[in-house]
Parts: structure tokens; C-alpha cells; sequence
């Protein structure tokens, strides 16, 4: 068997939303240079290239992941509910004598 050599083999590092903004506004100024930025903060470059994307939508007014995922799981909860109401509707139907009977 060989040794795995997977990320969890490293503790996962977490940064604070400062130190994020910093280093989006490191970039800017930069004229976009991710890598050397990456660089110098000791940060993956594909991390800080996902900072400055989310940064840059949430600058033009593009939802954040979690409002997409909240329009996610509100789309889900309308789906069900709507199944909801037509089963209800449904039944109202056959319950009150407006179905065609079968003789």
C-alpha cells in the first residue's frame, strides 16, 4: 500500500474576512496579480482567485453563496409546497362531490 498524500493530512487553514479583503485590495492594487500575491501572503493561489471572484460579484450586486443557497432551498420548499396545494386541491374536489361518479 502506498502512502496517501491527501489534504487532510494538513489542517485545514481558515482566515478571517479581513484578512481576505486585505488581500483582494492587495490584488487590486497589484493590477491583478493573484499568484504574486499568493505568494507573499503564503495563500493558495486558487483560493485568493476565489476571493477576488466573490468579491468582485458581490461588487456588481451578483448573489453571495449563501443567498444562492437560500434560493436553492426556497425554490425546494416552493416545489413541495405546491405539490402540497395541488394534492389539497385534489382531494377538496373528491371530497365535495365535484368528481365525475362512477356508476
Amino acid at each position: 500500500m502506498g502512502v496517501s498524500m491527501s489534504s487532510s493530512s494538513r489542517p485545514r487553514r481558515k482566515f478571517t474576512a479581513e484578512f481576505k479583503a486585505e488581500a483582494v485590495a492587495m490584488v487590486e492594487a497589484s493590477g491583478g496579480q493573484i499568484a504574486k500575491v499568493a505568494r507573499e501572503l503564503n495563500v493558495h493561489d486558487s483560493s485568493l482567485g476565489n476571493w477576488v471572484r466573490q468579491a468582485r460579484e458581490e461588487a456588481e450586486g451578483a448573489p453571495t453563496a449563501e443567498e444562492r443557497a437560500e434560493i436553492r432551498e426556497l425554490r425546494r420548499e416552493l416545489d413541495r409546497v405546491t405539490r402540497e396545494r395541488d394534492i389539497l386541491g385534489k382531494a377538496v374536489a373528491y371530497f365535495s362531490g365535484s368528481h365525475p361518479k362512477n356508476v
